[in-house]
């Protein structure tokens, strides 16, 4: 399970790191970025305010290896405390059965042979009556 993890989590972090840093690239080409600084320096009445984005990215990048190694120990001890318990109690079974809740009926088709339902044994319902 630890290898799963590892790699999952890690495959999980690097698209987000990817994705965030386009995402941002993009922004900041877009201008998006320094209206976001402007629109801070005249709410706050700041002289200058700036994001530094290299520090913002190197704290996403290694607060996002800090979630993945939280993230593989959790998992493992999750699957190591599942199957302790299924090992106590014998774990779950689950059975599926599949019953037929209606007759299905088909088209006669021509050289088909129609064949009488054969008679109830007594003290049960009779067929109804054909005409024929």
């Amino acid at each position: 399970m630890l290898k799963v993890c590892l790699v999952f989590y890690l495959c999980v972090w690097g698209l987000l790191v990817i994705a965030t840093k386009m995402l941002w690239s993009a922004a900041d080409e877009a201008g998006t970025i320094a209206k976001i600084e402007s629109f801070v320096e005249e709410l706050f009445a700041l002289e200058s305010f700036e994001f530094d984005s290299d520090q913002i990215f190197r704290i996403f990048v290694l607060g996002g290896l800090v979630v993945v190694v939280g993230g593989i120990g959790i998992t493992v001890v999750l699957t190591v405390l599942f199957n302790l318990i299924s090992d106590l109690t014998g774990g779950v079974r689950f059975t599926m059965i599949e019953e037929e809740t209606a007759v299905r009926q088909r088209r006669l088709r021509r050289g088909d042979v129609l064949v009488e339902p054969a008679e109830m044994p007594s003290g049960g319902p009779s067929p109804p009556p054909t005409s024929g």
